[in-house]
């Protein structure tokens, strides 16, 4: 009776033959990710019936057991235990007792891969089926390698604030002897952030600014100031404020900007501001860059920037108006250039390919004429009106004292006038 339900043969001695196979869900595991890692397990039994046969999986130190796979109908459900022996970590699960002969099933293990700090370039994980029988007891050895990359999502943004200046300012006088900052004309503000999606870290970039600052001698974007906020260190190669021109405070003027703020565009057109004619919003700018201009270079080393961490250089200058005033009714697009380089990952796998971009900002200088209706008080107009209703009652006075209203009667008509007033005069008659 045993003979038939072990199916071990005339020679009533089992003798399996135990295979495995198993293949990773991901071809690679990524830095700074969460990494679920699926193993889809194969073990069949090709030969006779194995006696308490075991799937035993040796965990690396990297990985965490989740469990079995559960909602897909074509893996088996099979009872797998979590065990430690001599601090090397396992997965332990029955196959059957025995496994018969042509057993052919397949489970899914789920992992968490996400200690890669101290790896190198992949991890390996142990397969292996074994029996308690005296023969043939195991299936082959699957060591199964999953490649280890690092990947890192960098880029960079920047936006003017503000996007357009209109020329000419209202109230604007050129100050002949240069001491505040003021004197020189409205606040221009470039921002740029270098931005990490992730999932990697990265530990060293560039980034450089290529600045508008001057046409041959004349000021542009006269730079009063760099403020960095996050892991960076910026130097140029020219003075900041070379004229020694007394600053104000930011935050005092009001144009103070958080770093942190959202680098939107967004613009809103005050009541009092300068609206552009219909016809100016499609003249051509000319674009002022560093290809026709003197452009001051800025230079940023950036440390590590972990996944969702930027670092942010912000540039205050102010429009050297006196320049524009020279050149009236001509738009111009002032521009500047952000690029940025990744010179290495926070690992020792390198990909084969470093991050790099780069982005223009525009500031425009447009020349318009204020809008009347806008720019004109309510008081204003309600005087003129008033000035011009008694001009009018003047002027009809005059007109009047000299007898402009009186209108000139025939005689006939006078004639017949009277006989009206006195018909019974004309009866005695």
């Amino acid at each position: 009776q045993a003979h038939i339900l072990l199916d071990c043969g005339k020679d009533n001695v089992c003798i399996p033959a135990l295979k495995l196979s198993a293949t990773p869900d991901r071809q690679q595991l990524i830095f700074g990710d969460e990494n679920p890692l699926t193993l889809i397990v194969n073990g069949r039994n090709e030969g006779e019936g194995a006696y308490e046969a075991e799937l035993s999986v040796i965990i690396p130190p990297e990985a965490d057991y989740i469990g079995v796979v559960r909602n897909n109908e074509a893996l088996s459900k099979l009872s797998c235990a979590y065990k430690v022996d001599n601090s090397t970590q396992m997965v332990v699960c029955d196959l059957g007792n025995p496994m018969t002969a042509g057993t052919n099933l397949s489970v899914g293990l789920r992992f968490s891969v996400q200690r890669l700090g101290t790896a190198h370039t992949s991890i390996s994980f142990g397969l292996q089926i074994k029996s308690s029988n005296k023969d043939n007891s195991s299936s082959n050895l699957v060591q199964l390698q999953v490649k280890i990359s690092a990947v890192a999502r960098v880029g960079v943004r920047g936006v003017s604030r503000p996007e357009q200046i209109f020329l000419p300012i209202t109230d604007w006088k050129i100050k002949e002897r240069l001491q505040n900052e003021e004197h020189i004309g409205p606040v221009v503000q470039h921002v740029y952030e270098l931005h990490n999606s992730g999932p990697s870290a990265i530990s060293s970039a560039v980034m450089e600014v290529r600045w508008p600052s001057n046409y041959r001698d004349e000021y542009l974007l006269y730079i009063l100031q760099l403020k960095t906020n996050g892991p960076l260190h910026c130097h140029t190669n020219a003075t900041i404020n070379p004229l020694q021109l007394e600053t104000v405070d930011p935050s005092a003027t009001g144009e103070h900007i958080s770093l942190r703020e959202p680098l939107t565009t967004t613009h809103h057109i005050t009541r009092r501001e300068v609206r552009l004619p219909q016809p100016l919003k499609y003249e051509q700018s000319k674009v002022l860059d560093c290809n026709n201009i003197n452009c001051t270079k800025i230079v940023c080393h950036v440390d590590q920037l972990g996944r969702g961490q930027s670092a942010v250089l912000k540039v205050r200058s102010r429009l050297w108006v006196q320049t524009f005033l020279k050149r009236r009714n001509s738009h111009y697009s002032l521009q500047s250039l952000v690029s940025f380089a990744v010179k290495e990952m926070a690992y020792k796998i390198q990909p084969e390919e470093l991050p790099s971009s780069s982005t223009v900002i525009r500031t425009s200088v447009i020349w318009a004429t204020p809008d009347a209706s806008l720019a004109i008080p309510l008081w204003v107009i309600i005087l003129a009106v008033l000035v011009g209703l008694l001009v009018l009652a003047i002027l009809i006075l005059v007109m009047w004292k000299f007898g402009f209203f009186d209108r000139a009667r025939p005689p006939q008509d006078d004639m017949r006038d009277r006989e009206q007033l006195h018909p019974e005069k004309n009866t005695d008659a």
